[in-house]
Formats: structure tokens, sequence, C-alpha cells
């Protein structure tokens, strides 16, 4: 895993040091507040209000075009004052989940009047801690593949719509035409693929406010929760992160970055090839 991380940054640097020339590399410093839900937890809203940090750095590659590199702490997660009751399938009683994510955001953004900034990338974050507390209680809940577990021998079965016996219950339960016994997942996976878009305005000198959401590629896990129709008993859930930031980030030598800019235009003007 180490060697393809150490590749990776080899090849984003390989590409972006042609284009730099005399350009000088900004850095960045960040900080600011979070709001996040899990989409198929059964609790809705951007409830986790959580604070998160990180530094950077901003390639140049053109006068408008800059590639961000960042490293950041970012917690995610979901709260609840109440919550689905998997015995009962009324709402009841208190939902906290905290997230705690290590991540790697790359972005490309784009710049207008060197004022209004607009980005789009992905980030690969990695889970350093994690609870889960209902009603109040700490759950079982690990680090694993966040996936059902199946007997052995069976897999990919469509869980779209399942019917149990009403005798049985989480975490273990017959499907009564197949007798197939799942086990409802209790890991959530290390490691969280997203996708992220954002916009920058800078509100004075180097100082710039900054609207960031995200959103999982991958579920983080899969939830299996009773719900109360004719027709269908159990629902497969696969959960997402979702979130929204506000930032404040200060940029160093953004100053002369841009003077530097200038320079290499009256070059190139001065000295066509």
């Amino acid at each position: 895993m180490k060697i393809r991380y150490t590749l990776l940054t080899l090849l984003f640097f390989a590409f972006v040091m042609p284009t730099l020339h005399a350009q000088i590399i900004k850095g960045e410093a960040f900080a600011g507040m979070s709001l996040s839900q899990v989409d198929g937890d059964e609790c809705f809203g951007y409830d986790r209000f959580k604070g998160q940090f990180g530094v950077g750095a901003l390639v140049p590659v053109t006068d408008w075009m800059d590639i961000g590199l960042e490293i950041m702490y970012n917690p995610k997660g979901a709260v609840r004052n109440d919550t689905l009751d998997q015995d009962s399938g009324h709402f009841n009683g208190l939902y906290d989940l905290k997230l705690n994510y290590a991540e790697i955001p790359l972005m490309i953004y784009l710049t207008d009047k060197q004022r209004y900034t607009i980005g789009i990338g992905a980030a690969y974050g990695r889970l350093v801690g994690f609870s889960e507390k209902i009603n109040g209680q700490y759950t079982e809940t690990t680090v694993g593949d966040g996936k059902l577990r199946w007997r052995e021998g069976y897999s990919g079965q469509d869980l779209g719509f399942i019917r149990n016996d009403d005798d049985l219950d989480l975490p273990e339960f017959q499907l009564s035409d197949t007798s197939l016994t799942i086990i409802n997942s209790n890991s959530y996976r290390r490691h969280d693929f997203s996708i992220c878009a954002d916009a920058r305005v800078r509100v004075w000198q180097g100082f710039h406010l900054q609207l960031r959401y995200q959103y999982s590629l991958v579920p983080i896990r899969t939830r299996l929760f009773e719900v109360h129709d004719p027709y269908v008993d159990w629902h497969v859930r696969l959960q997402y992160n979702n979130q929204i930031a506000l930032r404040v980030t200060y940029i160093f030598n953004e100053d002369r970055s841009k003077l530097n800019k200038i320079i290499q235009k009256e070059e190139r003007l001065n000295n066509p090839r």
C-alpha cells in the first residue's frame, strides 16, 4: 500500500513539474466547521457539527489553474435525538456516530480575476477513530469491510426486498424462502473515497472563505433495517458520508506567485519563440 502511494506521488510531480518553470508553489492553512450526515442510517439531517483543519500546497499550472494537495483532519458522522428501534420499528432514544478521518484531497482549482475560485477533485480518507452509541450505549462496531456477512457458500444475493420469519431477529435470522443465514454488518470500512467540490472567494489579502461539499464514492457500511410494510420486512441500506464544510483558508506566497506570473507573461511577450 505504501509503495502504491509513493508511486502516485511521483507520478503527480512528474506531471506538474514540466509546467512549473519559475512558478512559486503556494502553501495554505485552513480551519473551519462542518455539518455531516450518513446517508442510509435511517437518521436524517446534517446534525453532526464538528471542526476540521489542515494544511496544503497549491501548484500553479497556468495563470488561472492550480493543482492543490491537502492533508487534513476531518471528523464526520451522524447524531440524532431519536433513532429507529429495530425491535419496535419506531423512533426511540439517542443515536451518536463519530467517524474521524485523516484525509488527503487532490483538487483542481480554476480562478477568475485573482479572487473567485471553484474547485473539483477527490479525496482519500483513512478512518483513525470512531464510536457508535445507541440509547447512550456503545455498540460492538469494528473496522472491517463494511459488508453483510453471509453463510459460507453464498454471496452476491439480491437483498432489495427481504422477507423473514417473524420470530427471528437481528443480528442473525433465516430468510423464509431460502434458509440463508445473514448477519448484519457490524463494521465500517477503514478507507473512504469521496468526491469534492468547492467554491472560494478572497476576502482580505491572503484570507479566503471556502465552502466545500464532499460525498463518499463507495459505501462505508451496509446495514439491514426492519421496515413495517405489508410486503417487505427488511431493508438493505448502503451508507455514505455526506458533508458540507465552511472554512477560512490562508494562502501563503499568493502575492509573490501573482507577481511571478506577470513577469513570466512579459518575458513571453518580449521573447517570442
